[in-house]
């Protein structure tokens, strides 16, 4: 096949992928994807849509995968290893999510994301200390964070021993 008629395929597959996407068609836009060359489904706007689509579809082992993918290939940057320790968390454990942004922390210190997970990871275990520590930290770095921490049913152990207010 000509390289010319491969990106058409591609384009016109990733045109479906979307619309089936916006239907809330999540298996048949990822059955899309499957479909695309090995070039186009490297591309990176593509793969960051097809994470998507496994959360939406909670298909937490393959989100895992790929967003692991996407974080050791892109270290700079701080949201894949969110989205990772996110699926990791649900396919796998609390632990596993929690070491995945312990060492993010370290290449991402100031990212206020990661803080507020390891927070959120901290008071689902029961350390309320370091929740609190890491919810605080991700505040100063984003204060509209404030009104999530107030929200999020993770940090519910921290609302209940009034460490939020």
């Amino acid at each position: 096949m000509s390289r010319l008629i491969e990106l058409r395929e591609d384009f016109r597959r990733a045109e479906s992928a979307v619309g089936y996407a916006n239907l809330g068609m999540v298996a048949d836009a990822l059955d899309e994807l499957a479909c695309l060359s090995p070039s186009m489904a490297a591309d990176g706007g593509v793969m960051e849509f097809k994470l998507r689509l496994l959360e939406r579809a909670q298909r937490w082992p393959e989100a895992a995968s790929l967003a692991a993918k996407l974080a050791s290939s892109h270290p700079n940057e701080a949201r894949w290893f969110v989205a990772w320790a996110f699926a990791k968390r649900r396919s796998d454990s609390l632990d596993s999510a929690s070491k995945i942004l312990s060492e993010a922390a370290s290449l991402h210190p100031k990212d206020p994301l990661i803080q507020f997970n390891l927070g959120c990871y901290a008071a689902q275990r029961g350390d309320l200390t370091t929740a609190h520590s890491h919810v605080r930290r991700a505040i100063e770095l984003d204060h509209d964070l404030e009104k999530l921490a107030h929200e999020d049913p993770d940090l519910e152990p921290l609302r209940q021993a009034h460490l939020i207010d």
